[in-house]
């Protein structure tokens, strides 16, 4: 099929990286919008900041929410390309875009009508940074009915081999973003700015474009090149693969927005110290996400195309460019802690949080960095139900590790079981995935 690659074939580390990098480079696109926003934000104060954290805990829900289309979609249409099934793959991708239409637009409604007592149940303690939370809110959930069908198109083209075209798309909204977020926040000549909400508005405007640019682009593809049937049937396939992944990521966004509620007890300044540090830390999201993506890629073509020997080299391989890559960044944390949280928020108490912050989740890096690749792995061959449970267990046990741990060592205790739950998740994934390779049997992938 025109616009895809074939990962069946090749040298394995060189197609993997080939894949990868194009991925990484969109995962870190897609990040940088919200690390600009955050930037020009991070002048107007802690207040402002506190309110884009705010908010962005129920947008992230409505991206995990969206990752039961967008996961699924994408394993069903690897596998269909590994095994040589082109029509099949055309089948996925149309329905996945008409669920991914209906299930922005759905959560959009929800949002509008119950976005009061959302932010009111944290207790924010100021009107004035409720109200910019709000804003903020409204303004980028209207966003997510364009950025879920950008994800899924991200997604299909990913599982088709041709991981260039998303970041070439995503780099166009990225310059937008950073043309219009200081315009649309600080104002030019008698224009005085929106202050958050112009942070809110540039993102939209943004994901505008990329909306536009993917419907353009993918016009000449062969795979979008004629109309499908709407099928109930592959659409309830691609939920079964994805659902699993969806609640242990909605789960995760709940259990984000109850350690918020105990956060806010140090203060909105310790809320807008976790929000960034939440950024700093996509730098090791956005890069092995980039390599969960290719792993997910490969090793879904190479099931379907029956071809284990190359799952458990690339699994090898995979492995240990994530220690390379995981080692770095925990000693990139560990070591520089202060001058990386400077670049955000400089005032003497957030920095004293934020370098605490840095330093302890320094030490779960290469843990995580373990897990979200192991995840990867557990798409590509279907087993998709396998990492939520240990997932959803031990994101459910920071809760009460943070209350433990937060008695002797305050706030620094509810950091430290954030990073404790992450390193045992990425030890046991790892060695769950090894189990599962030696008992691997390879069935056919396509019903």
């Amino acid at each position: 099929m025109k616009g895809t690659n074939d990962l069946t074939q090749g040298p394995i580390m060189s197609t993997l990286v080939r894949l990868t990098m194009p991925i990484i480079a969109t995962n870190f696109i897609s990040t940088t919008y919200g690390l600009v926003d955050m930037i020009w934000v991070g002048r107007l104060g802690s207040g402002p900041v506190a309110a884009i954290g705010t908010a962005s805990f129920f947008i992230n829900l409505a991206v995990a929410l969206s990752t039961m289309i967008t996961i699924g979609t994408g394993i069903k249409v690897a596998h269909c390309m590994g095994s040589g099934q082109v029509e099949g793959a055309k089948s996925y991708v149309k329905n996945g875009f008409i669920m991914s239409v209906v299930l922005g637009l759905l959560y959009m409604v929800f949002i509008i009508l119950t976005r009061d007592w959302l932010i009111g149940f944290f207790d924010l303690g100021s009107e004035e940074v409720e109200r910019m939370t709000k804003q903020f809110l409204l303004i980028s959930i209207a966003g997510t009915v364009f950025s879920i069908p950008n994800t899924l198109y991200a997604a299909i083209l990913n599982a088709m081999g041709n991981s260039k075209q998303p970041f070439y798309i995503f780099s166009a909204g990225l310059i937008l973003n950073i043309i219009l977020d200081p315009l649309f926040i600080f104002g030019a000549g008698d224009f005085e700015g929106w202050g958050v909400a112009g942070a809110a508005i540039a993102t939209l405007t943004a994901n505008l474009l990329v909306t536009f640019l993917f419907v353009i682009k993918t016009k000449k593809l062969e795979f979008l090149s004629k109309p499908s049937v709407c099928s109930i049937r592959l659409m309830k396939e691609v939920i079964r693969l994805g659902i699993p992944i969806s609640i242990q990521r909605v789960t995760f966004t709940i259990i984000s927005i109850l350690m918020a509620k105990i956060i806010i007890g140090w203060g909105a300044e310790a809320i807008a110290v976790q929000k960034v540090g939440i950024q700093i830390e996509s730098i090791s999201y956005m890069t092995i996400g980039g390599l969960q993506g290719a792993i997910a890629a490969f090793f879904g073509q190479n099931y379907g195309a029956r071809r284990l020997d190359r799952i458990q080299q690339g699994y090898r391989k995979a492995l240990l460019l994530t220690s390379l890559f995981g080692t770095f960044i925990s000693l990139v944390f560990i070591l520089f802690p202060q001058q990386l949280f400077s670049l955000f928020l400089s005032d003497a108490a957030s920095l004293k949080l934020g370098t605490d912050y840095m330093r302890i989740i320094g030490f779960s890096q290469l843990f995580m960095c373990m897990e979200l690749m192991t995840v990867g792995a557990f798409n590509g061959i279907g087993k998709t139900h396998i990492p939520p449970m240990f997932s959803i267990l031990f994101t459910v046990l920071r809760i009460p590790l943070a209350l433990l741990l937060s008695e002797p060592f305050g706030l620094n205790g509810v950091w430290m079981s954030i990073a404790l739950s992450s390193v045992i998740k990425g030890i046991i994934l790892v060695i769950w995935f090894r189990k599962s390779m030696r008992n691997i049997q390879i069935t056919p992938a396509i019903s």
